[in-house]
């Protein structure tokens, strides 16, 4: 089929360049006879002429079978009034010459309903074994509308927003008292009803002219230090209800979502994070004075009880925070371990260190450090391990002290390996006794017969996929809009599905054997058909050139792979266009006269109003980066810099994460 397409395509160019086609040529070049050729281009001009008949044929019956309100053909009378199959009849079908109009439901009628849906579901499974195997371009023409569209709904993979007409009929399904799960029964292009919630809430924002920045407004000082004093006087006494409750009274402007989210956040370091380093000081000096009174020190330290004695529990003995050991602690110490008391359990109840005991106790911390083992200590281990000797026990005494570890630890470790190489030597032999196999087969001039293969060899056959070594004559495998098969897609597709269903590693080798390509063509077909498209610098240029061809976005994230979403071939080449312009410097006066503002303003406004004050007074003449260098200037400022050398880091972490 390949040599007959190619000897056709070949004879059409030269009847195009020549008046007529030089058939000795051709006849040469493929090393066929003159009449073979001959018979061979004929016979495709008589195919392509009874081809654009039926394709005459079968538009204009599509035109009759045409229902105006449902705004799609009946095409399954349509195949039975010309007689030809209903995939046929949609191949057929020339869309460039009919008078029928494609649509778009989601732009005309707002989102595809119920009907739409089951439609085109029901002609996904009449016709094709996967999702993945449908040929989109069918599927668009049966149901009248633009194949990427009918793609991103049948694949459940559509995320664009809600239009006028969507958000009207939204609001009436809501006004009728449906809840979002039976409304997301009228708008199923979208993969769920969170999904439609979303994108309608926000569409409704927009119309009130609201914006997310604006809804999540930052919290002002005031409205923090209120929070923050709500939380602590009232976290122990009532519960989480009751406390948003009397917060939402104190601050009726803001709306209960931001109050929920500042809440926990702040909760949550107010029960887990670490003390600082003064506060950790100051906690020690608490528990010696008050015991474990944990009410008291932690209305003493400014924290939640629950998290002052869980940090002393848990980082009390962080000796990085603290002094060195004192003789009187080491004395006290010792005497409550020489009354049986446990090390640390001593050192809770001093009030002091708990980490690192032995050294007031006067131990040796001797232990060694866990090691791995190394490749040379397994070759020593196993040499060592394979002489005979009389004396089993001396041997591995000799081995213990030649590898300097336990007796135990190296005869577990020996047999590990002698078991490992033992499976490795057995998956060898299965190797080289399948791939014998298959070359034996196709030195017979067939293809390879794993089922034969799987009988010979005594092994599974997905055994016999996994172990097969032989690559020469696999074929390659490139995607291509107009010649890739989508049967064979959808054929490896669901191997893959069948046999290595996630979160199972898909063995490639399997997959490279069982439809006979190149590995390394059959892992970038199945990325791609996952959507993990790679922007290499050759991709990068192939979409910039099929751009200059005047191609859209649509159609060149086509011809790219057959998952690629415009968007994503707009934003990658807006990431590598040339045309940005290099930022200036900013001129010497200009820096002079932000030098003398920001010393103006340095510690009496807030740093972000600083900026914008200086941005709205110095007008720069060229295109420069005016913003960084304020913060430049600001940064280097001698009241910043005296702030900055003061700050408590592990306060400013604990305030961040807060």
């Amino acid at each position: 089929a390949d040599l007959k397409k190619s000897i056709v395509e070949e004879a059409r160019l030269l009847q195009q360049q020549e008046r007529s086609i030089p058939w000795y040529r051709l006849a040469a070049k493929h090393r066929l006879s003159i009449d073979v050729v001959q018979a061979i281009f004929s016979q495709a001009e008589a195919d392509a002429q009874k081809r654009q008949q039926q394709s005459a044929l079968v538009t204009r019956t599509a035109e009759e079978h045409f229902d105006s309100v449902l705004g799609q053909c009946d095409w399954e009378a349509v195949s039975r009034e010309v007689g030809i199959p209903l995939i046929e009849c949609l191949d057929l079908y020339d869309a460039s010459t009919s008078t029928i109009q494609s649509r778009s439901l989601i732009e005309t009628n707002g989102g595809w309903s119920t009907l739409d849906m089951e439609g085109l579901k029901r002609f996904m499974a009449t016709n094709y074994a996967d999702d993945f195997a449908v040929d989109w371009k069918l599927a668009g023409a049966f149901m009248n509308v633009d194949p990427l569209e009918c793609q991103r709904v049948g694949l459940g993979t559509f995320n664009g927003p809600i239009n006028e007409v969507a958000y009207r009929r939204i609001s009436e399904l809501c006004e009728s008292k449906l809840g979002w799960k039976e409304i997301h029964q009228h708008f199923q292009q979208y993969p769920d009803k969170a999904s439609v919630t979303y994108r309608y809430r926000w569409h409704k924002l927009k119309l009130r002219g609201k914006t997310h920045a604006m809804l999540t407004a930052p919290w002002t000082d005031a409205e923090r230090e209120l929070m923050k004093d709500l939380i602590n006087r009232h976290l122990e006494s009532t519960t989480k209800p009751e406390l948003l409750g009397i917060i939402q009274r104190e601050l009726p402007t803001r709306p209960i979502s931001d109050i929920r989210i500042f809440y926990g956040g702040y909760v949550y370091g107010l029960k887990t994070h670490r003390l600082s380093k003064g506060q950790m000081v100051r906690l020690q000096e608490l528990v010696a004075e008050y015991g474990e009174d944990w009410g008291r020190i932690g209305e003493a330290l400014g924290a939640l009880p629950s998290r002052a004695r869980r940090n002393w529990v848990e980082f009390g003995g962080d000796v990085a925070s603290h002094s060195a050991w004192t003789a009187d602690e080491a004395r006290q110490l010792q005497l409550l371990t020489g009354s049986g008391v446990q090390p640390k359990e001593a050192a809770r109840l001093l009030g002091i260190k708990t980490q690192k005991i032995h050294e007031p106790l006067g131990q040796k911390d001797d232990t060694p450090p866990r090691s791995f083992w190394a490749a040379a200590d397994d070759e020593t281990l196993l040499r060592m391990a394979n002489v005979p000797m009389a004396n089993a026990t001396a041997k591995w005494e000799h081995i213990s002290k030649t590898l300097g570890r336990t007796i135990a630890a190296c005869r577990t470790r020996a047999s590990i390996l002698r078991h490992s190489r033992m499976l490795e030597r057995a998956l060898d032999d299965n190797k080289s006794l399948v791939t014998s196999e298959v070359k034996r087969q196709l030195g017979l001039g067939g293809a390879a017969d794993w089922s034969q293969v799987s009988q010979e060899t005594g092994l599974s056959i997905r055994e016999c996929l996994e172990l097969g070594q032989h690559d020469d004559g696999k074929a390659r495998w490139h995607y291509d809009p107009d010649t890739s098969s989508q049967a064979m897609m959808g054929r490896m597709t669901s191997f893959i599905k069948e046999h290595y269903p996630a979160p199972t590693p898909v063995n490639y080798r399997a997959v490279s054997n069982f439809m006979w390509v190149v590995v390394e063509d059959c892992i970038h077909m199945h990325e791609i058909l996952q959507g993990k498209f790679k922007w290499t610098e050759a991709n990068l240029e192939r979409a910039a050139a099929l751009r200059a061809q005047g191609l859209t976005y649509k159609e060149v994230a086509r011809r790219l792979a057959p998952v690629l979403s415009d968007t994503n071939v707009f934003a990658a080449l807006r990431r590598r266009s040339p045309t940005r312009k290099v930022r200036e410097p900013v001129a010497a006066h200009e820096l002079g006269e932000i030098s003398r503002l920001v010393d103006e303003y340095a510690g009496k406004h807030s740093v972000v109003n600083i900026a914008t004050k200086i941005r709205t007074q110095v007008k720069p003449g060229g295109r420069c980066d005016i913003y960084h260098t304020i913060d430049l200037c600001i940064i280097a400022h001698p009241h910043y810099q005296a702030k900055m050398r003061n700050i408590d880091y592990n306060d400013l972490a604990n305030r961040i994460s807060t």
